[in-house]
């Protein structure tokens, strides 16, 4: 059975996303994470690249995950401090895995969602990220952080925001690389909480990859 696949930015069918869509992302703004060695971002969440993200977080289309994974896992390779990927470069045809060995982390993890947005959405789509990313690394993906409370931060005010979910690390974090990956940074509350937790728990290091920055606010690191 054959199933129809369209580009989430332009609905065209074919490649997913498209070359002409690929090409119309704009840069992110960079960012900085207290505590991680490396950020690594794909794109600014606006216009199409918020289109790619609406298509997996809303609707959960695995084409664009497998995108969108395969693409951190090269800019995270390509980040060896701050900066972000060539996102003209990153066609699904150009992504080499092999490129990814040997791996300067140990394992994927990824910053968990409420429990009610998993119950709604059916999927956490940061863990579905973590997945296709350690696939592409051939690496293990692994659940390492626990989300305390329930408060989610799609909606909350930038104040609100600032303050953050918190995260309990597991027990096996100690001596890991570990990449963190999320679908979307703002103010860079949640992923600040979840490195702090890995480091808390005595990783060896933490490195940060995200598909979209939102916001201009002009601040070059997100403290």
């Amino acid at each position: 059975m054959l199933f129809e696949v369209r580009c989430p930015g332009c609905h065209a069918l074919g490649w997913c996303p498209c070359a002409e869509c690929i090409g119309a992302l704009c840069d992110p703004e960079l960012a900085s994470v207290p505590g991680a060695e490396s950020v690594a971002l794909l794109f600014s969440h606006d216009g199409v690249g918020r289109e790619f993200i609406h298509a997996l977080k809303y609707r959960g289309e695995r084409a664009i995950a497998r995108w969108l994974g395969e693409s951190l896992a090269l800019a995270h390779l390509a980040a060896p401090a701050q900066g972000s990927i060539d996102t003209a470069a990153a066609l699904p045809a150009r992504i080499d895995t092999a490129a990814a060995l040997p791996a300067r982390i140990d394992t994927v993890t990824w910053a968990p969602t409420t429990a009610a947005h998993r119950r709604s959405r059916g999927f956490d789509q940061a863990e579905t990220l973590a997945r296709t990313t350690a696939k592409a690394l051939r690496v293990r993906p692994a659940r390492l952080l626990r989300r305390i409370g329930t408060r989610a931060q799609s909606g909350a005010s930038r104040t609100e925001r600032l303050h953050g979910p918190r995260f309990n690390a597991r027990v096996r974090v100690a001596g890991r690389r570990i990449l963190l990956v999320d679908d979307v940074l703002t103010t860079g509350a949640t992923l600040r909480a979840a490195t702090a937790a890995l480091l808390d728990a005595r990783a060896a290091s933490v490195h940060v990859a995200a598909c979209a920055r939102r916001g201009h606010d002009g601040a070059a690191s997100v403290a």
